[in-house]
């Protein structure tokens, strides 16, 4: 069984964000309008697509922890460029850590330099 990676605020300094799970799907199909977001019924949203990268991106929202999380399968750049978009319409100022399932020693990712920055601040 493989790692996950989880995206959150940095409860820490901020507390969760305040958006709602309507407001990510929202922000993720104004993007990729053929996008699939299915789920909600047991506090997660799932989250497939094709942002152009050489797999799509396959990752879930945890609703009620506010956490967004992706398997490490291969490169991480097709759900970080989701995570990004989502974070930058809905929460562009809010910090933003980073945690491997198995570790949880928080990381910061710099949201405000865009999103080469922002996918150059995590492990490849």
């Amino acid at each position: 069984m493989g790692s996950s990676f989880n995206i959150s605020a940095d409860r820490e300094h901020v507390g969760p964000w305040t958006f709602t799970g309507e407001q990510v799907r929202e922000s993720v199909l104004r993007h990729w309008p053929h996008t699939t977001v299915s789920g909600e019924f047991e506090n997660f949203l799932e989250i497939v697509a094709d942002v152009g990268a050489a797999r799509p991106a396959e990752l879930s929202y945890n609703l009620r922890h506010g956490v967004f999380s992706f398997e490490d399968r291969g490169s991480p750049v097709a759900p970080l460029t989701v995570v990004h978009r989502v974070l930058h319409d809905l929460a562009p100022t809010v910090p933003v850590v980073w945690w491997i399932d198995y570790d949880v020693d928080l990381q910061p990712l710099d949201l405000t330099r865009g999103l080469d920055a922002f996918i150059a601040g995590f492990p490849a």
